[in-house]
């Protein structure tokens, strides 16, 4: 953990509210582009960050997180997610979320949802393995699409890469994570 990590968690642990624009300095562009990813909507992003930071807030005083900024794009993420899905819960069609988390599905085994299956811890640590053993531009394409559910053409500009050769290397890549975690015993 960071030095800021660590006084940031100390500031909450103490309630004091500088820790508040301490976590919006740090984390909150990043947390509201994932939120953004999500929702498509500027301000339910905004308002998903806020959601983030409280949960953060009541929770890290009595639980403090070993890595802050991967704790709060957690906490982010599902906000959005929860977010979309009490907006979305009587359309069906277009948007990144259902698409991204249905990609993913194919490697997770059983019928829960694919957010409780990563929450795991076990499976989770799996699935870092398998992340730490990709190249770094292979891991940062994995985890823009789903760790932010950044839609595969901003991927493709971000990259300098075509949307079909990003399409094809995701497919690749949960291909691999299937086997790996067939492998494993996870599936």
């Amino acid at each position: 953990m960071q030095t800021d990590e660590k006084q940031i968690i100390a500031l909450i642990q103490s309630r004091d509210e500088q820790a508040l624009e301490m976590l919006t300095d740090a984390y909150g562009d990043l947390c509201k582009r994932i939120a953004l990813n999500i929702l498509g909507n500027e301000r339910d992003a905004e308002e998903t960050f806020n959601d983030a930071l409280y949960s953060a807030w009541n929770a890290i005083p009595s639980n403090p997180p070993e890595h802050l900024q991967a704790y709060l794009i957690t906490l982010t993420r599902r906000a959005a997610i929860n977010r979309y899905r009490a907006d979305n819960r009587q359309k069906r069609g277009g948007g990144q979320v259902p698409v991204a988390l249905s990609e993913l599905e194919e490697c997770i085994a059983s019928g829960e949802n694919v957010e409780a299956q990563i929450s795991r811890n076990a499976l989770r640590e799996e699935m870092n393995r398998f992340l730490g053993a990709l190249s770094a531009s292979k891991r940062r394409i994995f985890m823009e699409r789903y760790g932010a559910l950044m839609p595969i053409r901003d991927i493709a500009i971000q990259h300098g890469m075509t949307e079909d050769a990003v399409k094809k290397a995701l497919s690749r890549m949960r291909q691999a994570l299937r086997k790996h975690l067939e492998e494993e015993g996870y599936l």
